[in-house]
């Protein structure tokens, strides 16, 4: 049986490859059309293209691996039913289980992969390319990249931060210019305002330069002369660049888990946004187990292809495929308009084509 598994993955795996790469070719085709006028204007060096393209690819990952993964397992189906080898293997004892299993372990492995890449590594590489394409477009003006006029409260610190510019880049330090920042304390009272020319992230912590503190008594009265400091270390603030960058992303930019970071840092957000930022968030949840939906929908679809043709198996697979992502997007615009709670919308479309996959293996004899 272990020689039967292998030959069973080595099917699967050479086609989902070239299906995997082809696709990959066209994006970075389609992408280059796009972008290649300013990438000549701003005199981008080749190796920033290169590195642009691969952190570019992962993002396109959660719509190549399904798809790729379905038309692989067609074509394996389709080879293993042509040759009259499902029959020979069901002739010998194998069993249903036992010839689906090795597929259904890469569409389990699919979807972890798919989850951990979407969680650690897409929301920065898709801001981080959009940033890339905003520097070349504008022909390296470095204020492309830069977030103006940026406001954030840290609700648990009792802070308000309000911020002229500031740079995402970690290769400035992540730059603020224009910083003011307020203490409040418990009874909302301010304890001190700060202001600062400049700001940057060194060694673990804040810098703030040409800083100007005022400090106020419990009936919000100034206390004493403004303190003129040229240099000020800020251990204590818990902020980090990080939560600055939540804040200027959208919600496609966003893993699950700053989806929920956003949220508890902005409790005042009205219940409409509220309910959109946790349709996403079910949403990123939910959407790379299509991996194991395409496996057992594409194995009852697969067989056929040997009796009818590898046309018709392909079809109907596509089909399929097709109609989860036009069910998604519909539950995700009912769930954003509060027509159907987030956990339905972000987990309704799996359910049913799980479902439905299951249903179809249980048909086949």
């Amino acid at each position: 049986m272990k020689i039967l598994r292998k030959y069973l993955f080595s099917n699967l795996w050479r086609p989902w490859l070239y299906v995997i790469i082809g696709f990959s070719l066209i994006v970075i085709l389609v992408d280059l059309f796009s972008n290649f006028v300013d990438f000549v204007e701003a005199g981008t060096p080749p190796g920033d293209v290169l590195l642009y393209y691969a952190i570019l690819l992962p993002t396109y990952l959660p719509y190549l691996l399904p798809v790729s993964l379905l038309l692989g397992l067609l074509y394996a189906m389709w080879q293993l039913g042509k040759n009259a080898e499902i029959t020979a293997m069901r002739a010998c004892g194998m069993s249903l289980a036992q010839l689906i299993a090795p597929y259904l372990m890469v569409g389990v492995i699919s979807a972890l992969v798919l989850l951990a890449v979407n969680e650690r590594f897409n929301p920065w590489a898709t801001y981080w390319t959009q940033q890339f394409r905003a520097t070349q477009g504008a022909a390296r003006n470095k204020r492309a990249s830069l977030a103006t006029n940026l406001a954030y409260k840290h609700v648990a610190g009792r802070r308000i931060w309000s911020i002229d510019t500031f740079d995402p880049r970690p290769a400035t330090s992540y730059e603020m210019r224009g910083v003011r920042l307020t203490q409040q304390r418990a009874d909302t009272t301010q304890e001190f305002t700060m202001k600062a020319a400049r700001g940057r992230w060194l060694d673990g912590c804040w810098w703030f330069e040409n800083v100007e503190t005022q400090y106020f008594t419990a009936s919000n009265a100034p206390k004493g002369a403004v303190e003129i400091t040229p240099n000020l270390d800020m251990p204590m603030l818990s902020e980090t660049p990080q939560d600055f960058i939540n804040e200027i992303k959208d919600s496609s930019e966003r893993s699950a888990r700053e989806i929920l970071r956003f949220i508890e840092a902005h409790p005042g957000i009205s219940k409409r946004q509220r309910n959109s930022h946790m349709v996403d968030f079910h949403y990123r949840l939910a959407a790379p187990w299509l991996c194991i939906i395409v496996i057992l929908v594409g194995i009852p679809f697969g067989m056929q292809t040997g009796r009818r043709g590898m046309g018709v198996g392909i079809l109907l697979a596509l089909m399929t495929f097709f109609g989860y992502y036009i069910l998604m997007g519909v539950c995700l615009a009912y769930g954003k308009r509060g027509l159907l709670t987030p956990v339905v919308a972000g987990w309704l479309p799996p359910g049913v084509f799980l479902t439905l996959g299951l249903v179809m293996l249980r048909r086949i004899r």
